[in-house]
């Protein structure tokens, strides 16, 4: 089953326009690039673990979700008449029932306009379509901005067992 088509455009606080649509194959380039160009702490949060790059193997992964199970959606502008991914969120299935695990992850410059608060829309609305009925995810407790996110979008908020250093955020799609 093919992903959907949809793409949304939206301004940020300051103005910028940004594209949000799902991830293709052809995305590679700028999926190894924006993820090469986070900081270490940003690629820590979100990975929780030291990385520099992508491997081939999970730039394929990343870039070719099997929808339904999976999907990305990235958000992206113009750079010079170049398409620049500046965050991307993804859901998939965790298996059997109706539950998908989450990730996002902003460019450090972009952080705080509203990029992963509309990415993290756009997501749960695709995977309550997907028949999602619940969205978790692992966050590092010193990751405050993503658990402040999630309290405003609604999770709860629980430690995680056998690891001090995570909670996990769960809400109904």
């Amino acid at each position: 089953m093919k992903p959907p088509e949809t793409t949304q455009v939206f301004r940020t606080a300051g103005g910028t326009g940004v594209t949000i649509r799902p991830i293709r194959p052809e995305d590679r380039v700028i999926e190894h690039e924006f993820v090469r160009n986070l900081s270490p702490n940003s690629r820590y949060l979100r990975f929780l673990a030291t990385i520099r790059e992508l491997s081939p193997g999970d730039l394929d992964r990343f870039t070719s979700p099997d929808y339904p199970r999976e999907l990305a959606l990235i958000a992206t502008i113009d750079d010079d008449g170049s398409e620049r991914e500046i965050g991307v969120a993804r859901y998939a299935e965790t298996g059997p029932g109706d539950a998908a695990e989450f990730a996002i992850v902003v460019a450090d410059e972009w952080q705080g306009q509203g990029i992963g608060r509309e990415l993290l829309r756009l997501l749960f609305d695709e995977a309550k379509k997907a028949g999602y009925g619940q969205i978790e995810g692992v966050v590092l407790k010193e990751n405050s901005g993503m658990l402040q996110l999630c309290r405003e979008l609604g999770f709860m908020v629980n430690p995680y067992p056998d690891d001090p250093g995570l909670v996990r955020v769960s809400r109904y799609a």
